[in-house]
């Protein structure tokens, strides 16, 4: 069962593991829950494939029916820009807008030898509770330590019922500032949005992260990464956070 289901009346639910560390849902689950639906309308129309995001999280989503608006922006020949909503009880709560690129065939550039990474084999990091103590959406993600300082994501369930290429890599990009934030800080760090772009759509079951951060003394923090499968770079990730004192 996915962690996000739609109701009869097209909404969509989220289970208790779609909380965030703070308040309201994950980040990273919105957005896959809004790019899902925007994959799909794609692969439908034919227009394409979705390679890059960017989230806008206006407010904390609740936990409780969401509503979501997907539609068309621009429909263009080579590529097309999507956008979807999520609205929950009267208030708008985030905003995505997807590129979709409609590829010419194969180009004349050398394609480069994929070397298989086994993360399988890298022993997985304890499980990490949430500071509010109830479930979330770290816990269904089994979570591997690699070298040259990735850090390897594996989904236990699928977000959404559909699990579309891009849609899949947010949930872990969205932990790209957490992963090296100041932990000596009792600071919580929410991130105001998120982008990400790939060069292709992820290979295989694992989705990997090298995370950097910049953090300001005024509470200003920018989050940025490398994004790997198991066959290596795809893409990158971009968040603005902040730092607030810890709720």
């Amino acid at each position: 069962m996915a962690i996000f289901e739609q109701d009869d009346s097209g909404h969509w639910i989220g289970g208790e593991q779609a909380q965030g560390p703070f308040a309201g849902l994950q980040g990273g689950g919105v957005a896959s829950v809004m790019v899902a639906e925007l994959e799909s309308i794609a692969i439908q129309r034919g227009l394409g494939a979705a390679m890059s995001v960017s989230v806008e999280f206006l407010r904390p989503t609740p936990l409780m029916p969401l509503k979501t608006n997907p539609k068309i922006l621009r429909r263009g020949r080579r590529s097309s820009v999507l956008t979807n909503e999520v609205w929950a009880d009267g208030k708008q709560t985030a905003s995505a807008t997807v590129c979709v690129i409609h590829p010419v065939g194969e180009l004349a550039i050398p394609a480069k030898s994929p070397t298989k990474i086994d993360v399988g084999k890298i022993g997985p990091l304890p499980a990490r509770a949430a500071p509010h103590g109830r479930p979330w959406l770290m816990d269904n993600f089994e979570i591997r330590p690699g070298a040259d300082g990735i850090v390897w994501f594996h989904h236990k369930d699928e977000i959404t019922p559909d699990a579309t290429p891009l849609a899949s890599v947010l949930g872990p990009a969205d932990w790209t500032h957490g992963l090296a934030r100041p932990s000596e800080l009792k600071l919580a760090d929410p991130n105001v949005n998120l982008q990400v772009a790939l060069a292709r759509h992820p290979r295989g079951e694992h989705i990997g992260i090298r995370p950097k951060t910049t953090w300001m003394p005024e509470g200003i923090g920018l989050g940025e990464g490398a994004i790997f499968d198991e066959h290596g770079e795809i893409g990158r990730v971009a968040m603005s956070a902040v730092l607030i004192p810890f709720p």
